[in-house]
């Protein structure tokens, strides 16, 4: 489609080449302007000087004479020599009445301007007693330098006397008017001017041409970003401003704009992570929920058919339907904790008391270990933890405190715990150790059971997944987040977690604390 020339011209005056000429072209028309006013009254105010000066020397000239051209018969001569070419002196009655007009006898540049009484636009008194020279302008727009000299009766005064005290003499016979054309000084300033003018021209010219050249040279990387920005817009959220060698400006904004992209594409790529693992979440929590409900539907559909006869039948179904019942509490509880985990997240508040030591929390523990355990032996920091009534004093260090809340210390272990169990084998042993170790409070449960699989490492703190990646709870597994809720705790708590396990040979699990900040929070617990 073809573009009017004047939506043409103002596209480009928004752009940013028409900002920077627009305003590069008002700057100089500012200063060619101010520059040229001050060189214009520069050269005018001598010029006029020169005048005042020619028109005083012209006074002084005839004034020995001008009292006897107007109190008597004698007339001037029609020209005089004393004055300079082109000058004119025109005599005045003390009524403002023109008695004559001398010209000198050089060439006159101009004709003597219409200086009749009903032309007069000054009062000669006035500008007699003024003393000085002004700019008179005739009907035939001429200019002149006039000045305005009394004529006295009194001869011997006038001619003793210099002209600033002549106007107090009184009375007036006349006035003489001297003048002098002005087309000389204003056709030099008029050329001047106009010289002026061209050069200031052709200067802007060429410096716009030039400056619109010099430019497109630091304006073409803010090209290559709006193209790279355009890309962006369209989908490649990948792409970044490559080095520019351009003005440090363009830099700290590409530099922005890289930190801006990569927060963009990092965000969306959490996005995108968080919508994938919400679909794999819903998809997990409707099939854990569906199988204990299809369950516990199934035996009282049959519950319901075969009535209350057979007992045998009415065991089991109430066995299995309280195992399903139970296994639904539990996944109805971890989900609850996680959500509480994520809103205690963004809340941020950690108002509440976060220290909790093991020596506190073990013992709680043991009575909800102890059925679990069997035939497997349980170990703290390398002793025995059956017998934890006769040693638990020994074996317990009060000042080992972490910066957790006492029910969340507890879930950890009981969680990390029990996943030990279930995969170690009757006999196996379980180890919790417990130590301070390069500015790091180290917290770790270990086991010598069947270990996990290398390729499992990576998802075994994802929710809803299990090793063998079934849905069978054959083995008495979990709804798999257990240890979902222990990795979201440690990482709200500031710790991290950390899996080793080798198959075969058995699991061990990690927790790091910084010191500083489980310090920190014992020492606030103590001055609260």
């Amino acid at each position: 489609m073809k573009i009017h020339p004047l939506e043409k011209l103002n596209i480009w005056r928004q752009s940013l080449v028409g900002q920077l000429l627009l305003r590069f072209w008002v700057c100089h028309i500012i200063f060619f302007t101010l520059i040229g006013a001050i060189q214009y009254t520069s050269l005018k105010n001598p010029l006029y000087q020169s005048v005042e000066q020619n028109l005083l020397s012209d006074y002084y000239a005839i004034r020995n004479s001008m009292g006897s051209w107007l109190s008597s018969s004698e007339f001037p001569p029609g020209r005089f020599s004393e004055l300079r070419p082109g000058n004119f002196v025109a005599f005045y009655t003390s009524d403002y009445q023109l008695k004559s007009i001398v010209y000198s006898y050089g060439k006159a540049n101009s004709t003597v301007p219409n200086l009749s009484r009903s032309q007069l636009q000054f009062d000669l008194a006035e500008k007699a007693r003024s003393g000085g020279c002004f700019v008179f302008q005739d009907t035939d727009e001429q200019q002149y330098m006039l000045m305005v000299a009394p004529v006295v009766t009194n001869q011997l005064s006038v001619n003793s006397l210099p002209l600033e005290q002549n106007n107090d003499i009184q009375p007036y016979a006349g006035y003489a008017l001297i003048g002098q054309p002005l087309a000389e000084q204003d056709l030099i300033l008029s050329r001047n001017l106009r010289g002026y003018t061209f050069n200031a021209i052709i200067i802007i010219l060429l410096s716009t041409f030039f400056t619109a050249l010099v430019l497109q040279k630091p304006l073409e990387p803010l090209l290559n970003i709006s193209s790279t920005a355009r890309k962006i817009a369209a989908g490649r959220y990948d792409l970044r401003l490559p080095y520019m060698n351009t003005a440090s400006e363009i830099q700290q904004l590409r530099e922005a704009l890289n930190h801006m992209l990569g927060q963009m594409e990092n965000a969306l790529n959490t996005e995108r992570s968080a919508k994938n693992r919400m679909a794999r979440f819903i998809a997990d929590a409707s099939h854990e929920l569906r199988t204990p409900l299809t369950s516990i539907r199934g035996f009282l559909e049959i519950l319901q058919r075969t009535g209350m006869a057979d007992k045998e039948t009415l065991d089991a179904a109430h066995q299995t339907m309280l195992i399903e019942t139970e296994r639904l509490i539990r996944l109805t509880e971890g989900l609850l904790t996680l959500n509480r985990i994520a809103q205690e997240e963004i809340n941020s508040d950690h108002s509440e008391e976060l220290n909790s030591g093991l020596h506190d929390v073990l013992p709680e523990l043991m009575p909800l270990l102890a059925p679990l355990l069997k035939d497997r032996t349980f170990r703290f920091n390398g002793q025995d933890f059956r017998t934890i009534d006769d040693f638990v004093s020994e074996v317990l260090d009060t000042s080992q405190v972490l910066p957790l809340k006492p029910d969340e210390l507890k879930q950890i272990l009981y969680n990390l715990v029990n996943n030990a169990i279930q995969h170690t084998l009757s006999g196996g042993t379980i180890d919790i150790l417990a130590k301070s170790e390069n500015s790091r409070f180290i917290l770790s449960v270990r086991d010598n059971g069947e270990g996990i699989p290398a390729e499992d490492v990576p998802h075994i703190f994802e929710r809803f997944f299990q090793g063998d990646r079934s849905r069978s709870h054959g083995k008495g597994q979990g709804s798999g987040l257990g240890l979902a809720i222990v990795s979201e705790l440690v990482s709200l708590r500031g710790g991290e977690i950390r899996v080793e396990s080798t198959p075969g040979e058995g699991t061990s699990f990690t927790i790091f604390f910084p010191l500083v900040l489980v310090k920190n929070d014992s020492l606030m617990t103590q001055n609260n």
